[in-house]
């Protein structure tokens, strides 16, 4: 299993957080722009459900767009709304 590092933003203003180095799952976490924050283990959780809804829709919206047009294939995927996160991660997967 591979590991990369990805940047976490506020999900209000889009600018990267701030935190301590190594920081543990009480330690704070702060945008530097709007001042929200939050617990470290709370924001990787957030974090864990933007993922998520990233993977769903790219998957979501990749099968259908291979799918269109084609008289063989018929692709049924349920909606997948647009959402807002607390906190997220730069550029997507």
């Amino acid at each position: 299993m591979s590991t990369t590092n990805h940047t976490v933003l506020c999900g209000t203003c889009k600018c990267a957080v701030e935190t301590v180095s190594d920081p543990q799952a009480h330690d704070k976490v702060t945008c530097p722009r709007c001042g929200a924050s939050d617990r470290f283990d709370n924001v990787m959780a957030t974090v864990k459900e933007h993922v998520v809804y990233l993977a769903e829709k790219t998957l979501s919206e990749s099968l259908t767009k291979a799918a269109r047009g084609s008289r063989f294939l018929k692709v049924k995927t349920k909606h997948i709304p647009n959402r807002s996160f607390r906190w997220m991660i730069e550029g997507g997967l």
